[in-house]
This record gives C-alpha cells, sequence and structure tokens, in this order.
C-alpha cells in the first residue's frame, strides 16, 4: 500500500505522483476550461495497492461536462478508437459512457468518460462513488491534483472507506442494493478477488446465494465483456471455478449444468466430466503462458493478433474454448459393450457454442473461432494414436493444415491443456508433443513448399474431361489438390493425365 494521510470524514491525501499518467495531460488539454474531471475506481485502487501498470490499463474517468466531446477530442489527439454506448435502466446515473481505445503493442489503454452532474459537485461526486460496486473501487481524485506542482497533497476522495479494506485485505460491496441494481458486479466481484488477492466480504457470497440468479437479466454484451476480462486474467481458471462453484456460472450458461451429469467419462479420464473441464481451463492459463515451452516462435507469430471486443484477443477465445470443448459430452454419452462413448461430441459441441455464442453477443468472427476450435479439438489426439501406430501419412498431415492451419496454435495448446486436465501420463503427453512436432516438421519441409491451389482451374477440368458445371468439377479439382499434397501430382502435364484417369465414386 502506498503511504496515506488519514484525515478527518471522507477524504484522505497522498503523494499525486503515484496517480499520474502521461495521457492525463493530453486529457486536461482537450478538458473544456473550467470543467473538472476526476480519475476513479479501478486506477486509483491499483495505484494505492502499488501494483505495476502492466500491458492493460483501463481508466474511468468523470467529466462535468458532456463526456462524449471530451473523449473525441482526447480520440483525435491521441490517435484512439471511439465508441459510445448507452446503459439501461431508470437507476443508472452514468447512462452514456464515452470509450476510447489506445493501442501501442504490447500495450493497450482503454478510457472510459462518463459524466457527473450536480450544482454541488462535490456532492455530487460522493453520491457517484456510494453508487458504485465495491469500497475499493469507490475512490476518485482530480486530475487537476496530479498534474500540478503540488501534486504531493493530492486528495484522494474515499465516502466509502476503501483504503481501510484495502488495508485489511477485503473486496467488500459499497452496498448490496448495488449489487441487486446491476448484477454483473457479481462477476467483477470474483474477477477482483483473484486479480487483487483480496478476499470477499460474507455479505457478498450470502447475496450471490440469494440473488445469484439475477444475472440472467444482465445485457449479454456487459456479460461477455467482463467474462472476457476474466479470461484475460493469468487465472481465469480459478475465478472460473469460483463462479460454478456458486452457480453463477450455471446462470450465465445453463448448458454448463449437464456436465454434472456425466461422472464417469471411462478408463482415460480420471475425473468427472465438470471436473476435468475446470482442470482444463486451469491448465490452459499455464500452458499459454509457457507456450514457447511448447511451440516454435514462428507457429506463434500470429498468436494473441486477432482484436476481439477492442481490447481482447484469441487468447481470451481459447480460454473460453477449453471451458466449452466438451459441452456436448452429456448429449452424446453412451455405453456400448461396456465402454463410455462420446461419439460426434465435438461437433454437437460447436453447434452449441455457435448458439451460446449469438445469445451472449460474442459476435460473429469471435463465435466461429471457438466453434472451430470446440469442432476440431479431437484431431491432435487422433494424429497421436496415428503416429503411435506408425499409421501417420503425409495425406493426413496436409489434411491437418489445410483444414486447420488458421487455427493449429491454439489446438497444439488446448490439446496439451486437455492431456493435462484429462490426467494424461507423462508418456502419452510427451507422444502429443511429439506428434505437434512432426506436424510442424512436415509442415516446414514439404507443406508450405506445395503448390497453394489446383494446378488446373474448373474451366480446364471442364473441357478435359467434357462434362458441364457442376458437382463433379468439383470432386476432380479437390482430388487433384490431395494428389498435389501428396506429391502424385507436380506439374500441369502430370495433373492433366491425373484428370483423365480419374475414377468417379459410383452414383447411389
Amino acid at each position: 500500500m502506498q503511504e496515506v494521510i488519514f484525515e478527518k470524514g471522507i477524504k484522505h491525501t497522498a503523494h499525486g505522483l503515484n496517480f499520474y499518467l502521461s495521457y492525463f495531460d493530453d486529457i486536461a488539454r482537450v478538458l473544456p476550461r473550467d470543467e473538472f474531471c476526476f480519475v476513479v475506481g479501478g486506477w486509483v485502487r491499483d495505484r494505492l495497492l502499488g501494483e505495476p501498470v502492466g500491458y492493460h490499463i483501463d481508466v474511468d474517468l468523470l467529466v462535468s461536462c458532456d463526456p462524449t466531446k471530451v473523449a473525441r477530442d482526447f480520440a483525435n489527439l491521441v490517435g484512439g478508437a471511439y465508441f459510445e454506448f448507452e446503459k439501461k435502466g431508470l437507476l443508472i446515473k452514468r447512462p452514456t459512457i464515452a470509450t476510447v481505445i489506445l493501442r501501442l503493442p504490447p500495450y493497450k489503454y482503454r478510457f472510459d468518460f462518463a459524466q457527473i452532474k450536480g450544482k454541488d459537485l462535490e456532492k455530487a461526486l460522493i453520491e457517484d462513488l456510494l453508487s458504485r460496486d465495491f469500497t475499493a473501487n469507490a475512490m476518485a481524485v482530480s486530475i487537476d491534483d496530479v498534474l500540478s506542482i503540488g501534486a504531493k497533497q493530492t486528495i484522494i476522495y474515499d465516502p466509502a472507506k476503501g483504503i481501510e479494506d484495502l488495508e485489511r485485505g477485503l473486496l467488500r460491496p459499497v452496498s448490496l442494493k448495488n449489487l441487486e441494481d446491476d448484477p454483473v458486479r457479481m462477476l467483477r466481484g470474483f474477477r477482483l478477488s483473484v486479480e487483487k488477492d483480496l478476499s470477499l466480504t460474507e455479505d457478498f457470497y450470502d447475496f450471490v446465494k440469494r440473488k445469484g440468479h439475477l444475472i440472467k437479466k444482465a445485457p449479454a454484451e456487459r456479460i461477455t465483456l467482463e467474462l472476457l476480462k476474466i479470461l484475460r486474467h493469468r487465472r481465469s481458471g480459478k475465478v472460473i471455478r469460483d463462479l460454478y462453484n456458486h452457480g453463477i456460472l450455471e446462470a450465465i450458461f445453463p448448458e454448463i449444468e449437464k456436465l454434472r451429469e456425466v461422472n464417469f467419462q471411462g478408463d482415460h479420464h480420471l475425473y468427472p466430466l465438470d471436473e476435468h473441464t475446470l482442470r482444463v481451463v486451469e491448465s490452459i492459463d499455464q500452458v499459454i503462458q509457457e507456450r514457447e515451452r511448447y511451440l516454435d516462435a514462428d507457429l506463434l507469430k500470429e498468436f494473441g493478433s486477432m482484436h476481439v471486443h477492442g481490447e481482447f484477443s484469441d487468447i481470451e477465445l481459447l480460454k473460453l474454448s477449453a471451458l466449452f470443448h466438451d459441452i456436448a459430452k452429456p448429449h452424446t454419452f453412451e455405453l456400448k459393450n461396456g465402454k463410455v462413448t462420446f461419439y460426434n461430441h465435438d461437433k454437437l459441441g460447436a453447434s452449441i457454442v455457435r448458439d451460446i455464442g449469438k445469445r451472449l453477443k460474442w459476435g460473429d468472427d469471435a463465435t466461429e473461432f471457438v466453434s472451430k476450435i470446440v469442432e476440431h479439438h479431437l484431431r491432435p489426439f487422433y494424429l497421436r494414436e496415428s503416429l503411435k501406430k506408425g499409421q501417420l501419412t503425409d495425406r493426413g498431415k496436409a489434411k491437418f493444415w489445410r483444414e486447420c492451419s488458421d487455427i493449429a496454435a491454439h489446438l497444439f495448446l488446448h490439446a496439451i491443456a486437455d492431456a493435462i486436465g484429462s490426467g494424461d501420463s507423462k508418456e502419452e503427453i510427451d507422444d502429443l508433443l511429439k506428434t505437434i512436432k512432426e506436424l510442424v516438421r512436415y509442415k516446414r519441409e514439404r507443406y508450405d513448399k506445395l503448390p497453394t491451389k489446383a494446378l488446373l482451374s474448373g474451366r480446364e477440368i471442364m473441357d478435359i474431361l467434357g462434362i458441364p458445371e457442376g458437382p463433379m468439377v468439383g470432386y476432380v479439382k479437390r482430388a487433384l489438390e490431395e494428389a498435389q499434397i501428396e506429391g502424385a501430382v507436380r506439374t500441369k502435364e502430370e495433373a492433366i493425365e491425373f484428370v483423365k484417369n480419374i475414377t468417379f465414386p459410383a452414383q447411389s
């Protein structure tokens, strides 16, 4: 904790440089004369805790004027992306949020501007702080104080005694009514508890037990945003487990409830389905952090580059895939000759994920990305078995790269986490790593040097065979591409000869 001087009432003082960020100078530059701006919430909390700034910087600001104009001017000044959204509800004190996103890899900045209204500005500020979620987030400092020459005496507004709770290591709701007014704050509580290593108070847990179902009424977009913030953290698996244990995860995703029904997954799995799923999510946190240990730099060069909801990436989506990779197992469970099977749970799971993504408004690209990983999550294991039996052919390797090259790194990392979460032996995990190494070797030495498309066009195939446009042309073209990949066809002349001698499938 930073040194804070306690005074009577709701104000404390601390050295202003604790709260300084260079972009505050730019905000002050675009703020109209005689208007005020306060930095509130997480930025103040984290500086008091003495936390490093990190790569993901979120700053909440209250201004006494139109927040959209200040935010637009700020975005134009620093070259950030601007957007705004409306919070709905009669009790919402800050209905319009103007946001600026700034990406300066590896740093990502998010500035949220809202308006504070009232003739007595200090009174309005205190009322605003007391309407917030947790006491640790109900503190504010004035930008003028932070930037002034006398910044060493910056005033901290702390009407909910957040500093006192931070000193005691507590994350306490400002009031339970505030949680009820905005149920998404329950998700935030579980996240912040793990992120900041703070203990949630008993009244919070009691509220979740009684009112956890209220999360179902929260806007899908806000649930998704908070979920992505959870998944961005290096210990997201711990938060997901907490949400599951307290019934919140199932309230958001009713599909999760059925995981409890599968207590035995067969001899290969040590754990019931729900425990396995949670362990995979926890394992993928660690696997992602250690990804350079498992995968070549070339395979990882695009990893984390996908933009999702402005400030997130495919890394969060990979963790989301881990949560849902076996979501269809309860629907495909069968016992045949004493053996447990889950045939096609990967394909059905992909379909379920598409429904979830649509309902929670993940966005088309994010939904398809998660769905594709779920659909193909078993392929590294199938290929592992083929390699162990000496049956992994160039055709099988090429088929993998042709169909999964865009998510290969994600599938490999997911498979490693899945194996760890299944309780695989060291030998089995080593075999999986050997399979990945072999696939990467084949790609580098063979696949990347193959023609990227068929040596003959559809029109040329039609002319050679004297057939009309239709499905047979596609069949021939795919067969030709596979022959090229296998090395059986290397030139256009060989392609023409291959097409002339192709055997068509029997018509039923």
